[in-house]
């Protein structure tokens, strides 16, 4: 059985987008059981709050975006009609690289926004060192063991003066604060530091920027699961943000 398609109205440019989800039964399409079949709600939270900062900033406008664990692409198509000149979605399977790419092709935004495959690590990174103006990613830090090589990609491929843009959402049992400052403590050792919010997005927080994207019922859902967290990281190097 096919996942529906879903779609997505983005707040600050008006446009509206539609994303085909893949296949939860082995005899459909070759990304059944993948992670990245689906649209996951962390997903959507990412892509509201790229969509929020886009309404007073212009910090997507005209620069190279990477986005880490792409899935879908819902996040790299919105990033891609805020008028980043290239956009750059990454995952490890090929097979989601495949259906990000039919995303994009359903959505018009092919000639701006790519797909690489991108296994984390310094190694695999380098093939991209210092490409991207902004980072983003969602969901990414639940597995501990990947922390070092997570942070070593971003710290890679991040320019000098670049920002990554990171949301972690909980899960059940799953406390999202402990989660986000273990991670935080390794990529502090892999060359990355925490921004102040205010510089970047125009005096905003991005706490309050989650309260205003979510309703009262997805708050109680939210943090009967464990909360939600979003960090703006540069590198140590950088001397723009001081």
């Amino acid at each position: 059985m096919s996942l529906k398609e879903r779609t997505f109205k983005l707040q600050s440019s008006g446009d509206t987008i539609t994303v085909a989800q893949g296949t939860n039964s082995a005899g459909g399409s070759s990304v059944a059981g993948r992670t990245g079949v689906a649209v996951w709600n962390s997903g959507i939270l990412l892509t509201r709050l790229i969509d929020e900062i886009n309404r007073n900033s212009s910090i997507f406008k005209g620069k190279t975006v990477l986005e880490l664990g792409c899935g879908a692409g819902l996040a790299s198509i919105a990033l891609a009609k805020f008028g980043s000149s290239s956009v750059i979605a990454t995952d490890a399977n090929v097979e989601v690289l495949e259906l990000a790419k039919q995303n994009f092709d359903l959505n018009n935004v092919s000639s701006l926004a790519n797909t690489a495959e991108l296994k984390w690590g310094l190694l695999d990174a380098s093939e991209y060192d210092g490409i991207a103006d902004v980072v983003v990613g969602s969901d990414l830090t639940y597995n501990s063991g990947s922390w070092l090589a997570l942070a070593e990609t971003m710290a890679t491929v991040l320019k000098r003066d670049g920002v990554v843009l990171y949301l972690t959402l909980g899960h059940s049992g799953f406390n999202v604060q402990g989660e986000l400052g273990g991670f935080l403590q390794v990529a502090e050792n892999a060359g990355l530091r925490v921004l102040q919010e205010e510089q970047i997005i125009v005096g905003q927080k991005l706490t309050d920027l989650l309260e205003r994207i979510t309703s009262n019922d997805e708050k109680q859902v939210i943090n009967a699961n464990g909360g939600v967290r979003a960090v703006l990281l540069g590198k140590k190097t950088s001397k723009k943000f001081r």
